[in-house]
């Protein structure tokens, strides 16, 4: 048995999969996911595990033929597997272009929509990813580049919501890439390799490629660290979500938020209030960053009536009778009438 195995065995147990029903694998045909298939496969056959496993493949359709290889290896081992196995192909390039958002980000979104959809289309309520120690250790080493918070730097986790009835999981996470390949090793199996993962155009592939491995030199087990980090931070973060939620119920003034309670909070507790409140309102938090959060905390300490902070996406904040608000933008006109009428708190 492969530590791979060995580690898999609680973590699933931990993450709570039924005895019934059916968990969608995402597999991609790389290395990471042909691993997290084949040990699911013999945990079901050791009798360790009783769902029904189906595969989920999503053709994003960036690298031609590369990208209908990996999509005709993917379908070939769920038959080698007789397992069943459902995929779907979306320009992803296009719609990022159409939509003027990052690339990866496009790609990550319409992944998870895709998986919710197969899901929901087998019955199953667990979905399962392959990601690994080391993509935990890449994830924290990247946010902390852009300047996460605490809430960025609890990294990847291990449990959450994909949607209403659908459960998103990854029981990899204490599994080293080594521990994949040593999986991989020992069973002989074949698997593809993506071509994009050599490019160092993308920040992922740079820190893999050339951070990490100067880490390591510092500390070797520079990814087990950052893992553990990322851990403590989920912990805390918990807590504090719970705190923040509590928060932002006390808050709340009609469509806005109170100017008086908000200057109550504590800066911790309402930076992560506003983030909380953004992300409700707007749908997210794409493109937010910390600069946008300032100017909103700089309103709400000194602002006056009709003061407006922009935010991507033609979103506004505005502070107004004592209320902060957040709306899409307005035409100058309506702006316009609207600023006389509120001239002071």
């Amino acid at each position: 048995m492969t530590k791979l195995e060995q580690k898999l065995k609680p973590a699933i147990r931990r993450l709570g999969i039924g005895e019934n029903g059916s968990l969608v694998v995402a597999v991609s045909g790389g290395m990471d996911s042909v691993a997290l298939l084949d040990a699911l496969v013999r945990l079901r056959q050791q009798g360790k595990l009783a769902v029904k496993l189906v595969v989920a493949h999503l053709n994003h359709r960036l690298r031609g033929e590369e990208s209908d290889g990996d999509e005709a290896f993917v379908r070939s081992l769920a038959t080698e597997l007789e397992l069943d196995c459902l995929t779907e192909q979306i320009a992803v390039a296009e719609i990022a272009l159409q939509e003027k958002q990052n690339l990866e980000a496009v790609a990550r979104r319409l992944r998870y929509e895709f998986l919710a959809r197969t899901a929901e289309k087998v019955g199953a309520t667990f979905v399962c990813t392959a990601h690994t120690l080391d993509d935990q250790a890449e994830t924290v080493l990247m946010r902390l580049l852009r300047g996460a918070g605490a809430e960025g730097l609890a990294g990847i986790q291990p449990v959450r919501p994909l949607c209403q009835y659908v459960t998103l999981i990854r029981p990899l996470l204490a599994v080293t890439r080594e521990e994949v390949a040593a999986h991989c090793d020992q069973y002989q199996l074949e698997f593809r390799h993506d071509s994009s993962n050599d490019s160092t155009f993308f920040t992922r592939n740079r820190i893999r490629q050339e951070l990490l491995p100067l880490l390591k030199s510092f500390n070797p087990r520079v990814a087990q660290t950052l893992a553990r980090l990322a851990n403590l931070l989920a912990d805390d973060e918990g807590f504090l979500q719970s705190t923040t939620t509590e928060a932002l119920a006390e808050t709340r003034q009609g469509k806005g938020l109170s100017i008086k309670r908000l200057m109550m909070l504590h800066v911790a507790i309402r930076r992560r209030l506003l983030r909380m409140w953004i992300k409700e309102v707007r749908g997210g938090l794409q493109r937010i960053e910390a600069v946008h959060l300032a100017a909103i905390e700089r309103l709400i300490v000194a602002g006056k009536s009709g003061r407006i902070i922009e935010l991507p996406g033609g979103w506004q904040v505005r502070r107004k009778s004592g209320v902060l608000e957040l709306a899409q933008a307005e035409t100058r006109a309506d702006y316009a009438e609207n600023a006389v009428e509120d001239s002071a708190d």
